[in-house]
């Protein structure tokens, strides 16, 4: 009796392994949705929402310089094909305008507060009233996150709102004691102004008190004249300026022979358009890399 009895659990548990299987080969397979963006702020943002919800690419691959990017045929069809094609605006990414009316398109310029500058040394790529390297306020960063928390929980089914709305609370929770941090570290400083190689970083200063000189004004690659080399030199030793940043992607030969001249070191910061490769492979996110910037930073205005 006892091996008959062990016998009919021993065909049971066969019966229902077989069930299970049948039942598990007829679920369809879902795929996860496509989602490129254009910026490393986007796409912090973008992974931090959805995790492993949705296959999330950069369109400008991490080490390459955005501005100098051009988009490839295959970059247009993976576009096309995306659920959302989120990108920053604001004249930053020129290479976007064929997009700008299409459904799955997304302007993130229009949601943010933008700073209103002018800039005698550029002539192309940027909007020449219009300072687009926003995301390096903090406050717009959380103005994104909302944006997309609410895109993101319209598009995807209900069962992951819940879990989108609480990611959004986190990462914004991270970008509020982040602002405190810098409002902290930069409030007593003994220099006002830093000059960079590229101006990219007029909203950082905008916020927390302090002046930024770019040897190229917003765009990358206009180059400055020869007074305007002069001029900078002059302001290093008037601004008694100890330290020159130069951005990731950026030739230093310039900004290196201002600080040659004047006796300075040169430094990077890191304006988040894009990452390199390195940084990739590190795993850093935005918050932690606006931290090195601020560590520089301090360091550079000589804060308390």
């Amino acid at each position: 009796m006892k091996k008959a009895a062990t016998l009919v659990v021993i065909i049971l548990i066969v019966i229902m392994m077989f069930i299970l299987f049948l039942d598990k080969e007829k679920k369809p397979i879902i795929e996860k949705p496509q989602i490129t963006v254009s910026t490393f702020a986007l796409y912090d943002i973008s992974k931090s929402l959805l995790r492993d919800m949705a296959n999330i690419s950069m369109l400008v691959p991490f080490g390459q310089d955005i501005h100098s990017y051009e988009m490839t045929p295959q970059d247009r069809i993976g576009v096309e094909k995306s659920k959302f094609f989120i990108y920053s605006g604001a004249g930053l990414e020129p290479w976007t305008d064929s997009f700008k009316d299409h459904p799955h398109a997304l302007d993130m310029s229009q949601f943010v507060n933008l700073r209103h500058v002018e800039d005698h040394h550029d002539h192309h790529n940027h909007n020449h009233s219009i300072d687009p390297h926003y995301w390096l306020d903090i406050d717009n960063m959380i103005i994104l996150t909302n944006k997309l928390r609410d895109v993101y929980r319209a598009a995807f089914p209900q069962e992951f709102s819940r879990q989108i709305n609480a990611n959004a609370l986190y990462y914004i929770n991270g970008l509020r004691k982040l602002g405190e941090l810098y409002k902290k570290r930069l409030s007593a400083c003994k220099r006002d102004t830093i000059i960079v190689s590229h101006n990219a970083f007029g909203y950082l200063g905008d916020r927390y008190g302090f002046h930024v000189l770019g040897l190229m004004g917003l765009s990358p690659d206009a180059m400055p004249s020869a007074k305007d080399l002069a001029r900078l030199s002059d302001l290093v030793h008037e601004k008694r300026v100890s330290v020159l940043f130069n951005e990731p992607y950026a030739s230093d030969s310039l900004i290196q022979s201002v600080a040659d001249e004047a006796g300075v070191r040169v430094d990077t910061l890191q304006p988040l358009a894009n990452i390199t490769e390195r940084e990739a492979t590190e795993m850093r996110d935005y918050k932690l890399m606006m931290q090195l910037n601020l560590r520089k930073l301090y360091y550079a205005l000589e804060c308390q």
